[in-house]
């Protein structure tokens, strides 16, 4: 591909001769055909010594010699490249001759369904909508245009997904929540007869579990995207735009609000409130509500600032505690003296 396409795609111009490059390459590797990307200034030098083809640098960064392409964007130009040189391609639409499929689903001309996927009845798939190998769709399941599930996922009775959602291998929606009812010792599962219900554009990362409701919805936003192994219990409410970490967990019944990032291992108990905007850093565990937005860190959670003087304060404790001690000796003898 000539530079000058990649420049048209980017909707930008090139700098320098029109060279043909063959791929998308890393500061890591040298390899003379291929384009680098540069955010800043911090990586140039070394971009540079790698006698790379050409590079796509913030404007005004760059005027050498290598062919070269402005962005006011270069993360946004980045993500660009990388789908124009590893174009999705999934296989021919239609259906597998070895997938299994409901006469009664109802499925888009435009859709793609792969070996060993089960469609079971009354689903609905709508255009373009791409169903990997071995996935298993539940009865009443409705799927919106656009959307792709990787091999191994699983949407149990009547969940929904929206429209351009990704859902990456082994992640299982609408499974039944944990909540049981101790009864004289016994422990009496709760029936869940709710369903899960995803927003438009939402991406779930690798074996996520999405439980349904007991009753009502377990709902995430339009636009929020989940990491590998994020479990989201029933009940609980994702507002938009909201970004969850891998190994987070929420419990049942909280709700999460809009632009919400939760990081890491982080845990949040059952029937809590989060405020939108809220930062929730790395294993922190929040046992209550969030009423306004801030950035809170630890166990129990606390805003970041007070968190780290806490922390901070922590290494002075064993020279403390042995002041005291000195200090309670001193006083006892000076009881005893009197």
């Amino acid at each position: 591909m000539r530079l000058s396409e990649i420049a048209a795609k980017l909707n930008e111009k090139h700098y320098g001769e029109d060279v043909d490059i063959k791929s998308l390459g890393s500061l890591d590797t040298d390899y003379p055909d291929q384009i680098l990307y540069v955010e800043n200034s911090k990586y140039l030098k070394k971009a540079l010594s790698r006698n790379p083809a050409a590079i796509v640098v913030p404007r005004n960064l760059y005027k050498g010699e290598i062919s070269y392409i402005e962005h006011d964007d270069p993360r946004f130009a980045f993500i660009q490249l990388l789908k124009i040189f590893n174009p999705f391609a999934a296989n021919d639409k239609g259906i597998h001759a070895n997938a299994i499929v409901s006469d009664s689903a109802v499925i888009s001309d435009s859709v793609t369904i792969m070996a060993g996927a089960v469609i079971m009845d009354n689903v609905t798939l709508e255009a373009d909508c791409v169903i990997y190998p071995n996935c298993v769709i539940g009865r009443d399941v409705s799927i919106g245009k656009g959307t792709i599930l990787y091999s191994g996922v699983i949407v149990m009775e009547g969940c929904t997904l929206g429209r351009d959602c990704i859902v990456h291998p082994g992640t299982v929606i609408g499974a039944d929540g944990f909540n049981f009812y101790d009864r004289k010792g016994e422990k009496i599962k709760t029936p869940h007869i709710g369903i899960a219900k995803i927003g438009d554009r939402v991406e779930i990362g690798a074996n996520c579990t999405i439980d349904r409701a007991v009753v009502d919805k377990t709902e995430i936003g339009d636009d929020t995207k989940l990491d590998n192994l994020v479990h989201i219990a029933h009940n609980v409410k994702i507002g938009k735009k909201c970004i969850i970490a891998a190994q987070a967990g929420i419990s049942g019944s909280s709700v999460i609000g809009d632009n919400v990032m939760i990081l890491g291992q982080a845990g949040i108990a059952d029937h809590i409130e989060i405020a939108g905007n809220t930062i929730i850093m790395p294993q922190s565990g929040i046992p209550g509500n969030i009423k306004t937005p801030d950035i809170v860190f630890g166990t129990p959670a606390r805003p970041r600032k007070e968190h780290h003087k806490i922390h901070a304060a922590l290494k002075y404790l064993p020279d403390l505690l042995k002041r005291v001690s000195s200090l309670e000796k001193a006083i006892s003898a000076n009881k005893d003296k009197s």
